[in-house]
C-alpha cells in the first residue's frame, strides 16, 4: 500500500491502541480530517469537538506516541502474510460497518475478496449431541444448496467446526472469525481445519494483531463480529450460558435474523435454543425451508422442488435470453460467453475481456444476484448449474 492508502493502515492501526476508540469513533475522525494521519496533529479543542469524542478521547489521541508498535504490527503482519483491513477498504465486510462497534481494523488470512459475499453464520455447542451434530451437518449442507452465501463461524470445536467442515465439503465459501492473532490457531485441534479454510479460498479474520493470545475476554466480543457481519444466525444447539447465547444477544442488537432448531427438554445441551424460542427472541427452524423464507429472495439457488424460472431441461436459459436479447449489455454479453466456455478466475475474465477490474466487479455482481452466474472459492466464476 502506498500513499492516502498506507497513511489510512497506519492511522486506524495507531487509533485502535487507543482505550475507548473503536471503529465507529475512526469513522467519523477520517470522515472530519482530510488526511487520516492529521488526526494526530490536530488541535485537542478541534479533535473534542468531532461527534462522539469528547474532551478525554481527544486527549489520549493528542498524547499518543507509540508508533515503534505500530510499526511493529505492520511488519509482522507483513512477515505472516496477513492482509490488513481498514474500514476504507473495498474488502472490508459491508455489514459490519453497521453495527455498533466495527472493528477498527481486521487482519486477514486467506482471501480478503470473499468477505465481499453474503454470509450465513452457524454456531452452537461445542460439545453437542448426536442430534445437534446431525442438525448442524444436515441444515448446513441443505442451506449451501438453496442460499447463494457463505458460512462464517468461530472455529470453535463442535458446531462451529462442523459448519466449516460442511461448507468445505459442498465447495462453499468460509470464513472464521478469531479471537486470538492469526500467527496462531485457537484451538490448537482445529490447525488442520484452519489450513484447510485458507487453502480452499476463503479466509480467517481477526481484529487481534499478530502475537494475541486467545484470551478468554475475546471470545464474547468476537462474536459481534461473527452475527455482524451475517444475513442472519442459525443456532443449531447450544445451552444456556453457552457462547451462543451472547451471539443471539449480538445479533438481536444487530437486527439480524436469528433461527434456532428445538429440542427436547431432556437434552441440557439445546436448553438454551429452547430459552430463545420461549422469549421470543428468534425463529423456530423445523426445516431449510423455515430460514430460506427469511432470505432475499436474490439469494435463493433453488425454489423447493420446482424449476429455477431461468432454466429449462437442464440448460441455462437465463443465460441464452441474455445473449439472444436485442439490447444485451455488451459488457454481460460477453462476460456470459466467456463463462459459458468454463469457469474462470476472474483475473482471467479482465484479461479476455479488457473490462476494468472495478467495472467488471459490478457486472458480476449484478449477474449473480440475477441467479444466472456463481461465484466459488478462489474468486472463479461459473454458469450456474441445476
Amino acid at each position: 500500500m502506498m500513499g492516502k492508502s498506507e497513511n489510512y493502515v497506519r492511522a486506524s492501526l495507531a487509533l485502535s491502541m487507543i482505550p475507548s476508540v473503536g471503529g465507529g469513533r475512526i469513522r467519523r475522525l477520517f470522515d472530519h480530517f482530510e488526511d487520516p494521519l492529521a488526526v494526530f496533529s490536530a488541535d485537542w479543542s478541534e479533535l473534542a469537538g468531532v461527534a462522539t469524542i469528547g474532551a478525554t478521547v481527544a486527549k489520549s489521541i493528542r498524547d499518543f506516541s507509540s508508533w515503534g508498535d505500530v510499526d511493529r504490527v505492520l511488519i509482522m503482519t507483513e512477515k505472516h502474510g496477513m492482509v490488513l483491513l481498514t474500514p476504507f477498504d473495498h474488502c472490508y465486510p459491508a455489514r459490519l460497518l453497521h453495527i455498533y462497534d466495527p472493528p477498527a481494523v481486521l487482519w486477514v488470512r486467506g482471501d480478503p475478496e470473499v468477505l465481499k459475499m453474503d454470509f450465513l453464520a452457524v454456531v452452537g455447542t461445542r460439545r453437542p449431541s448426536s442430534e445437534g451434530r446431525e442438525v448442524t451437518v444436515r441444515l448446513t449442507r441443505q442451506l449451501i444448496q438453496r442460499v447463494q452465501a457463505g458460512i462464517v463461524s468461530g472455529l470453535a470445536h463442535g458446531v462451529d467446526a462442523l459448519a466449516h467442515g460442511e461448507a468445505l465439503k459442498n465447495n462453499r465459501c468460509t470464513v472464521a472469525v478469531m479471537a486470538c492473532g492469526l500467527d496462531r490457531v485457537y484451538p490448537t485441534g482445529n490447525r488442520s481445519l484452519a489450513f484447510r479454510i485458507v487453502d480452499s479460498g476463503g479466509a480467517l479474520i481477526s481484529e487481534y494483531p499478530p502475537g494475541t493470545r486467545p484470551e478468554a475476554h475475546h471470545f464474547p466480543i468476537r462474536n459481534r463480529i461473527v452475527s455482524g457481519m451475517s444475513l442472519g444466525v442459525l443456532v443449531s444447539e447450544t445451552g444456556i450460558k453457552g457462547g451462543s447465547m451472547i451471539t443471539v444477544g449480538a445479533a438481536l442488537d444487530q437486527g439480524r435474523e436469528v433461527f434456532v432448531v428445538p429440542h427436547s427438554v431432556s437434552n441440557e445441551r439445546g436448553e438454551g435454543c429452547n430459552r430463545v424460542i420461549q422469549r421470543g427472541w428468534g425463529k423456530l427452524v423445523c426445516n431449510v425451508e423455515d430460514i430460506v423464507a427469511e432470505l432475499p429472495p436474490a439469494l435463493h439457488l433453488r425454489s423447493g422442488r420446482d424449476e429455477h424460472p431461468q432454466l429449462r431441461n437442464g440448460n441455462p436459459g437465463g443465460v441464452n435470453q441474455r445473449l439472444q436479447r436485442a439490447d444485451a449489455d455488451p459488457q454481460e454479453t460477453m462476460i456470459l460467453r466467456l463463462l459459458s466456455e468454463k469457469e474462470r478466475h476472474i483475473d482471467e475474465i479482465a484479461r479476455i475481456s479488457g473490462i476494468a477490474t472495478h467495472v467488471l466487479l459490478a457486472v458480476l455482481l449484478r449477474l449473480e444476484l440475477d441467479g444466472i452466474i456463481v461465484q466459488r472459492p478462489g474468486k472463479k466464476f461459473g454458469i450456474v448449474a441445476w
